[in-house]
C-alpha cells in the first residue's frame, strides 16, 4: 500500500475532489462516512494510539459533529462484552501494511490536519 506523504495527499484529495472546502464539516465527514461504509473491512482488529489498547472495530457512524468526526463502535478485545465508543481519528489498524490500517489511517491524518 502506497503509504508516503504524497501518496496519502493524493488519495485524500481525490476522496475530496468534489468538495469546494476541505476542512472538517458536515459535507466532508459525510463523504469520508460514505467511503469508510463502503471500503473498509469490518470486523477489524485496531488498537486505540493513546491506550495500546486492542479492539475489535464492529462498525463505524458518523457523529456529525466537526469535533469527534466518525465514531467507532467497539468490543474489547481482551472481554467482547465490553463495548465501547472512539473517535476512529484515535485508532489505527493492527496489520500496518492492510488496507484498514490506510483507509483509517487516511481519515485520521485528513481529520486532524484539518480541523479550525
Amino acid at each position: 500500500m502506497g503509504n508516503s506523504n504524497e501518496e496519502q495527499n493524493i488519495r485524500i484529495e481525490k476522496v475530496l475532489e468534489k468538495c469546494k472546502d476541505k476542512t472538517v464539516n458536515k459535507v466532508t465527514l459525510a463523504v469520508f462516512f460514505s467511503l469508510l461504509k463502503q471500503t473498509l473491512p469490518l470486523p477489524c482488529d485496531v488498537i486505540g494510539k493513546e491506550d495500546l489498547v486492542r479492539y475489535t472495530l464492529c462498525a463505524i457512524e458518523n457523529s456529525g459533529d466537526d469535533m469527534y468526526g466518525l465514531l467507532g463502535s467497539l468490543q474489547l478485545a481482551a472481554d467482547e462484552k465490553k463495548e465501547c465508543i472512539i473517535p476512529l481519528c484515535d485508532l489505527k489498524a493492527v496489520n500496518n501494511r492492510s488496507l484498514e490500517f490506510m483507509l483509517i489511517n487516511d481519515y485520521a491524518t485528513w481529520f486532524v490536519n484539518n480541523q479550525f
